[in-house]
């Protein structure tokens, strides 16, 4: 297990993202307005993608075994 528990770059990114998606898909369903939720949803993918794209430019979380003086055991 890292020590860093998913908190890279990427994962705060993607989140971030995720969660403006998450907020206009919630005031579109309040308020009863595809205007906002549809909007949300591909905010929401576009996180996801955001996060998948960070993780492979190597903003992401390094495994143990990158991690130097852990040797990759725990």
């Amino acid at each position: 297990m890292s020590d860093s528990h998913g908190q890279s770059k990427a994962s705060w990114t993607g989140v971030g993202i995720i969660l403006l998606g998450t907020l206009l898909i919630c005031l579109g369903i309040v308020f009863g307005e595809a205007l906002l939720w549809v909007p949300g949803i591909v905010v929401g993918l576009l996180g996801v993608a955001a996060w998948i794209g960070m993780e492979k430019a190597g903003y992401g979380e390094r495994p143990a075994s990158e991690n130097p003086g852990t040797g990759g055991v725990r």
